[in-house]
């Protein structure tokens, strides 16, 4: 209930306080709560947003891991079904063989996008310690015979698959591909032979795990805070985006913030337990190709960013809305359209062509700085339309310029196909012959432009200047031109050949007493 003092306050107050008095608070606590709202509604926004993204991620980086997986097992089929392969395989690794194969490997390699190594080994008795049909983008290479690789794990593992794939990692410390530094990804497989299925080789097929985080794994990272790995069944980690961690083991990982003791759990409890913890937001998924976990981690202080950074949004939206009610309306609105309604006018003027326009704004704030945009916009425009302009005069020159240059090559000799028809005409044949030849040498000079032309065409003007010449030393030469059928069409640089036909004369012809003879043919056993 209101006390008399306060009614004697409250009516003897000006209208415009009694305004403030009732429209500030309530429009306080209109944005106050409209500010919470958002902000809950913001905050669930991000979080969906974040888990999706990451779940996208995820599922993507598994499909990219089985699709390099499927990669090594077409690759591992297209071998077992190669003749050259079983041959090999059936052989005592003969030179013949081992070059046949590695033709047809290379050429698969080739066409592979992943796939860089690749070790066959003979399951014939007493080939254990030969050296083993091994190669990579580079050509043939060694590798660890089979005496020393029935020893490891992957020969067994392989064995009791019986021709199924047998995924797994190669450590450079394993020695297998001898001289490789890398760790590699590898599928291990029984080949058998293709008339009886027995058992007739092993073939290993490797992939550079660093090469396969990089291109996969850091596809789509948003920042650094985000870590992927992909993950064994038995907690080894194939590849990551910090290629520190390949070939090391999950529980190494800083993830696990239980007290259990994680050596002792499972790799599918470990990552269970990762999920609950409140520092990280953990998806994973396991490839249906490899039976690997693709395992995505994003520290939560990112969340908590976003969030924050959405607070202070909701915070400073509501100090400005204060601020605002506290002004005065037509003074406040006045001071914004004024300027606007100039740049709105000088901008109608500028789409008449009136490039001179500019505005002055004597703020240093959001306007004047739009202003100062505005008027180093029309600046940059109008350059730019005086530099299309002085192109396009450019432009016209060059092609009227080279239309000349066109015309007075095809005028020339065009001229002398007429004088050369015009002496035939008068019985002057010899003259009619040389002016043909002269225009023939020119037009084939010319070749439309173009440096390069065959060699019929470029003998066909050696023919023209010879004969040109041989008019002029009367008869003291005589030539001979062959070519045969299968170089006529090869291309070669214009006027290679005609330099030799003119030096000849000048140094070979020319400072004879006697007469000569100048051949041009291909000389046996070299190349087209």
């Amino acid at each position: 209930m209101l006390t008399p003092q306060f009614k004697q306050w409250y009516t003897g107050m000006p209208i415009r306080f009694k305004l403030l008095f009732w429209f500030v608070p309530l429009l306080m606590a209109t944005i106050v709560a409209m500010g919470w709202i958002a902000y809950g509604i913001a905050s669930n926004e991000v979080m969906d947003k974040m888990t999706q993204t990451q779940n996208q991620l995820t599922q993507k980086t598994a499909d990219q891991i089985d699709s390099v997986a499927r990669e090594m097992l077409f690759f591992s089929n297209n071998l077992f079904l190669d003749d050259e392969i079983q041959r090999l395989l059936e052989s005592d690794y003969q030179p013949a063989e081992r070059q046949k194969a590695f033709k047809t490997i290379s050429n698969m390699m080739v066409a592979s996008d992943s796939i860089q190594s690749m070790i066959l080994y003979t399951l014939k008795p007493g080939y254990e310690h030969l050296e083993p049909f091994a190669t990579n983008q580079a050509g043939i290479t060694s590798a660890m015979t089979l005496s020393h690789f029935m020893e490891g794990p992957y020969y067994q593992a392989a064995l009791e698959a019986k021709g199924s794939p047998v995924y797994g990692l190669v450590r450079p410390t394993d020695g297998i591909f001898v001289g490789d530094h890398y760790h590699k990804i590898v599928l291990s497989r029984v080949i058998g032979n293709i008339y009886n299925l027995k058992p007739a080789g092993l073939i290993m097929i490797g992939v550079d795990a660093a090469r396969i985080g990089r291109l996969y794994l850091g596809q789509g990272q948003s920042s650094s805070q985000t870590e992927m790995y992909v993950i064994s069944q038995d907690g080894l980690i194939i590849t990551a985006t910090n290629q520190s961690w390949i070939g090391k083991y999950d529980v190494e990982l800083p993830y696990n913030t239980m007290e259990a003791e994680p050596a002792l759990m499972s790799t599918d409890d470990r990552l269970k337990l990762w999920k609950e913890s409140p520092n990280w937001i953990i998806t994973q998924v396991v490839s249906p190709s490899t039976g690997w976990h693709v395992v995505v981690v994003s520290t939560r202080e990112k969340l908590v960013s976003e969030l924050g950074r959405i607070g202070q949004l909701t915070a400073w939206v509501a100090v400005l809305c204060f601020l605002i009610s506290l002004c005065i309306t037509w003074l406040l609105s006045n001071m914004i359209t004024k300027p606007l309604m100039k740049l709105s006018r000088s901008m109608r003027k500028l789409q008449t062509g009136d490039f001179t326009q500019r505005v002055h704004f004597t703020g240093q704030d959001e306007i004047g700085e739009l202003g100062a945009g505005y008027n180093a916009m029309v600046r940059r425009v109008k350059a730019l339309i005086d530099d299309v302009y002085a192109t396009q005069l450019k432009q016209k020159e060059a092609e009227l310029k080279t239309l000349q240059a066109q015309i007075s090559p095809h005028f020339l000799y065009n001229t002398l196909n007429t004088i050369s028809w015009s002496a035939e005409k008068k019985g002057e044949k010899d003259i009619a012959d040389m002016v043909y030849s002269l225009a023939q040498v020119f037009r084939l000079s010319l070749n439309d432009g173009k440096d390069f032309f065959s060699i019929e065409r470029e003998m066909e003007l050696v023919r023209n200047y010879l004969f040109l010449q041989k008019s002029r030393f009367m008869n003291r030469f005589d030539f001979s031109i062959e070519i045969d059928e299968e170089v006529r069409s090869a291309m070669i640089p214009k006027l290679i050949v005609q330099p030799l036909a003119e030096n000849a004369i000048i140094h070979g012809i020319e400072p004879l007493d006697g007469n000569g003879f100048i051949t041009i043919r291909r000389m046996p056993g070299t190349a087209a």
